[in-house]
């Protein structure tokens, strides 16, 4: 058993890239790999015979070759896919298990209309309200361009995603194996993010709403510019603090799973306060987006995070514009921010 100062993490094996171990009675542990620099993803077989799959991998030709290869030597017998949220790692296989195997398809509505408008943008037809609001944000041209490159690449990575499917929502109750697990809502990395919390409170499967070492993107995009999904996020881990156990084994989409659900949700709330407060500091003189990265991240913004950073930067702004601390004007076809 290892600990690192609040979180326990009581399992010490951890699966190979497309390998799975059983980490509990009706509970598998699954690892695909992530072509980033965060580099794999957790997905989690429930039940015995039967099993329904919380999560997928990204649609890559090494996730595929990796799942047919498991699928097989475990003579896996999937019944149901589970999505947690929309993104590609988590829901970019799905299509793939309902051509393949017949499965249904389980997801929340707001993510799965979100995913299939996305994933239906076309290279070189970028919208010019989106040029628009990154040129506003203050992104230089070369980003800029690299954006406009790269336009489309979303839908990539996502296999079809099927033409129907099971609508989930919060607090909906379903038996999966011999256990029977409520639905949890978080907002803010996505509109609708499911968890799956077990009723006899052993077992949180927490996407990416908990993660035991890192935070999720919560970032404002062209398609809502004018989005507070920081607020969002603070006030969904505030609940969820409220619906779960201390002492449950949270399942996470990235990193080990662990026990300390309260310390972490009471440490990614504090980060973005603290953050914010941070922010509204350093805008006691004008600034644009970009110039704010020092305050919000311990890490180098380069080409490949810079898009990932502005959006976050702009959650984190609009949250203390709504919040009404600070205001922003367009100087020069570019926002500058202020505190009040």
């Amino acid at each position: 058993m290892s600990t690192d100062t609040r979180l326990i993490f009581p399992i010490d094996e951890i699966p190979k890239n497309g390998t799975s171990i059983r980490i509990a009675d009706e509970i598998t542990w699954v690892r695909m790999p992530l072509p980033m620099s965060l580099n794999h993803i957790n997905l989690w077989l429930i039940g015995n015979e039967d099993k329904t799959l919380v999560d997928t991998g990204m649609h890559l030709p090494e996730v595929v070759d990796n799942w047919s290869s498991l699928i097989q030597k475990d003579n896996l017998n999937i019944n149901r896919v589970f999505i947690t949220h929309m993104h590609p790692d988590h829901v970019g296989m799905g299509g793939w298990f309902v051509d393949n195997h017949n499965c249904d398809f389980m997801m929340s509505r707001t993510d799965y209309l979100q995913c299939r408008v996305l994933s239906s943008d076309k290279s070189g037809n970028v919208p010019q309200v989106a040029i628009d609001f990154y040129k506003r944000a203050g992104m230089a041209e070369e980003m800029l361009e690299r954006y406009v490159s790269r336009f489309g690449f979303f839908g990539s990575i996502i296999y079809p995603l099927p033409s129907s499917y099971i609508r989930v929502k919060n607090n909906d109750v379903f038996q999966f194996g011999s256990r029977e697990w409520r639905v949890l809502e978080g907002s803010g990395h996505t509109m609708e993010h499911l968890c799956l919390y077990s009723l006899d409170e052993k077992y949180l499967i927490s996407g990416d709403q908990i993660l035991p070492t890192i935070s999720s993107h919560v970032g404002v995009f062209p398609t809502e510019p004018e989005a507070n999904p920081l607020e969002d996020w603070i006030n969904s881990c505030k609940r969820l603090k409220s619906q779960v156990a201390e002492d449950v084994l949270v399942l996470p989409a990235h990193g080990r799973p662990f026990i300390g659900a309260h310390k972490r949700l009471d440490a990614l709330i504090n980060l973005h306060e603290t953050n914010l407060e941070s922010l509204c500091n350093l805008l006691k003189t004008p600034k644009q987006a970009p110039d704010t990265f020092s305050v919000l991240f311990n890490r180098d913004i380069n080409e490949s995070n810079f898009l990932m950073a502005l959006g976050e930067s702009i959650a984190h702004l609009n949250c203390l514009e709504q919040r009404g601390v600070i205001q922003k004007e367009l100087i020069n076809g570019i926002y500058h921010y202020e505190a009040r």
